[in-house]
This record gives structure tokens, sequence and C-alpha cells, in this order.
């Protein structure tokens, strides 16, 4: 019998060397993949609009390329002394002007030059090398007011550290006509809490928190009737303060809407071998020489209702709770001011 053992044992044995000599084999056949990296052109990037508000109006102008962080635009991807012009549908024409300590950005502050809706605007970029180009021309639509703007409170999960937040929403009604379309931006100074420096300085400040760029919506399935409960943004608790909201809702022209449900659709991409680029989307500007040759961002026209919301957390959050659950999280070590690059010591105070 054990003979026989020993027998089956080597008989395993044989057989899983002979496995592992083929599977070394395959392994060794199989030739490297050198997979090419994408390589881009720079391409102009336009971006901005024009609004009834009162000028100014701001244009960013860039070219497309390898970012290496959000808040810092490399100075070769700026456009530096571009001749940027913007002209309404009367023919009356005004020059924008550079910023000099943020050059990528061409400024309209023109008081007399306001947008109108129902009127029509066109831009026109002449680059340092003498190619110019031009927008299509932007209707501007009306848009309804903001009737309502109010907060509800969304508790924190049981499970985890998943702080509460603030969902704002807002009340609108949608004119009878068909083919309207909406975009709401939003951004908040919310307050967030900090240790504080060796001078016991800067333990708590407001730090600007923004929404999304792309939100969109279409009438096609609401002509007509009520916008209620439309949520446009998600706020965070991380501190018990006031909250500062901002929101405006813009009329988007059916192209306009159509370049921000794109870009949106990019944006929520989780990201991939096979995604495209970033700033990947071509927009409604032109080369004048060729115009299949399109800039990327969009240059748009657009009413816009404005409403303002202070909240306060304390009125609404258990703080002692709160305090036990987060405040180890979510109060940074060191000064307020240094934590965050954008915050602020105060409030905004024309709010």
């Amino acid at each position: 019998m054990d003979q026989n053992r020993s027998g089956r044992n080597t008989l395993v044995r044989l057989r899983l060397l002979k496995m592992l000599l083929i599977t070394t084999g395959m392994m060794a056949c199989v030739d490297e993949v050198q997979l090419p990296i994408r390589q881009v052109q720079p391409r102009l990037v336009v971006e901005g609009m024009i609004t009834d508000e009162a000028p100014p109006y701001a244009i960013k102008l860039t070219y497309s390329g390898q970012f290496t962080s959000r808040s810092h635009l490399p100075e070769n991807l700026v456009v530096n002394g571009a001749i940027v012009t913007l002209r309404d549908d009367r023919g009356r024409t005004v020059r924008l002007e550079q910023d000099p300590l943020t050059p990528a950005y061409y400024w309209m502050r023109d008081t007399t030059f306001r947008g109108q809706p129902g009127r029509t605007y066109t831009l026109s970029v002449r680059l340092p090398d003498g190619t110019v180009y031009v927008s299509t021309p932007e209707y501007m639509p009306t848009v309804p007011d903001i009737e309502r703007m109010y907060a509800r409170y969304v508790p924190a999960p049981n499970e985890g550290l998943q702080p509460p937040h603030f969902r704002i929403q807002l009340d609108t009604k949608d004119p009878d006509t068909v083919g309207n379309y909406y975009r709401w931006s939003a951004y908040a100074y919310l307050p967030r809490w900090a240790t504080g420096d060796p001078y016991g300085c800067c333990t708590t400040c407001w730090v600007p928190d923004y929404g999304l760029l792309s939100d969109v919506q279409s009438d096609a399935l609401i002509n007509g009737n009520r916008i209620s409960g439309r949520v446009v943004y998600d706020i965070p608790v991380r501190a018990i303060g006031m909250q500062y909201i901002d929101v405006r809702q813009y009329s988007l022209t059916r192209t306009a809407y159509q370049y921000w449900t794109l870009f949106g659709q990019q944006v929520s991409r989780t990201g991939s071998l096979f995604d495209p680029q970033t700033a990947s989307i071509e927009g409604n500007v032109h080369r004048v020489e060729d115009a299949g040759t399109l800039a990327l961002g969009y240059f748009g026209a657009s009413a816009v209702s404005h409403q303002r919301l202070v909240v306060s957390s304390a009125d609404t959050i258990d703080v002692p709770k709160f305090v036990f659950r987060y405040d180890k999280l979510f109060r940074l070590p060191g000064s307020c001011l240094q934590i965050y690059p954008q915050a602020q010591l105060t409030p905004p105070p024309t709010w």
C-alpha cells in the first residue's frame, strides 16, 4: 500500500511539473505591448459668457495641455496679447482688457454695454500670431425668476463618518413656450474649524465651496409647468456656523444646453485609459479661415435670475453630538488661513 501511495504522489508531482513548464512557455511567448501615449496638439480654449447682469464680463482664454494642479495654470497655456472683442446684433463692438495679474482672463468693463434678453452677441479673438477665431452669433433667451429658494436638512447616516448636509432647492415656473433650457450654478461660504496657530489665532474661518457647472435641464417633459423642489446644491456640514449660499439660474440656447450636457457627462466619468482627454468638447467658436477648426469651450449669452440664502446650522443640528462625532475629524491642525488658502476670517460682508 505504501508503494502505491508513493507512486501516486510521484505521478501528481510529475503532472504539476508538466503544467508549470507549459505555463512558463506560454508566458515566454507573450511579447510586451507598448501602448501609444495620446499626444494632442494644443488648441484654443474659450470660456465665458455675457449676461443681463451689470458688467464686468470675463472671457478666459487658454490653450489645452497638461495641468499640474487645478489652482496653477502653466504660463505656456495662457493666451497672452490676444485682441478680444464683443459685438451685438446692432453693430456695436467693445474691446476686452487683459487682466495684468491673471492674464488668462479678459474683461469687458464698459457699463454702457449690458446684455439684453432677445439680443444676439458674437465674440471675436485675434491671437498674437494673427489667427482669428469667432463665435457663432449667440442669442440670449429670457429666464423665469427663481420664486423661492430653501434648504432641507439631510441627517448623517448612522454608520461611517459621512457628515450631514443641507440640500438647496428652488421653485420656478417654466413658460408655456416650447424649447426652454436651464443651467444652475451655486457657490457658498462655509464655516471650517482649525486648532489655531501658536498665538491662538484663526480657529474659525469661512471657505468658498462650489457646486456643479453643468447642472442643466430641458423643458421637454415639463413645458409650461412648475419646477418645484429642484435640487441645485448639496452642502456638507463640517463645522457649525452660518452657511452663505449663492445660486444663479441661467437661460440657455439649445446649442448651449447640448454643450453643457456633454460637459457634465465628461466630468462624471470615472476616468479610464480610453476616456477622451479633459476639455475635449468643441463649442461654438471656430477659426475664420477654416470653419471646421473649432476651439474648445463655449461662449454663451444668458439671462440670469439670482438669489442668496443664509442657513444657520446651529438652529438645526445637535451641536454637542456633532462636536463629539466630527470635531477630531474636521478640526485640522494649524491656522485656518494656512490650511485653506481661499479662507477669510469673517463671513462675506455683503450677503
